[in-house]
């Protein structure tokens, strides 16, 4: 049984190894076809927003309370069927 030694082996893989630096990893690369002739900007990331302070200090309160009277009330015949 003639088996190769584990230097050989490692020699084999040294210079496999030293090969693919020289020439480097991404020697073919394919060119991408274009089968749009209009460019698109990409969708990039949209964040929601985190405001540090309310733009409103207070928010507003119903002007129409229990004892407000309506000063011009909708009579027309659509709004006196409802």
């Amino acid at each position: 049984k003639n088996m190769p030694g584990k230097q050989v082996v490692g020699k084999k893989k040294a210079l496999i190894a030293t090969k693919a630096v020289k020439q480097g990893v991404h020697t073919s690369q394919k060119k991408k076809v274009r089968t749009n002739v209009h460019f698109y900007r990409p969708k990039t990331l949209k964040l929601n927003r985190k405001p540090k302070f309310p733009r409103k200090s207070v928010n507003r309160e119903n002007k129409m309370d229990q004892y407000r009277v309506i000063k011009h009330p909708l009579t027309t015949e659509s709004a006196m069927k409802k």
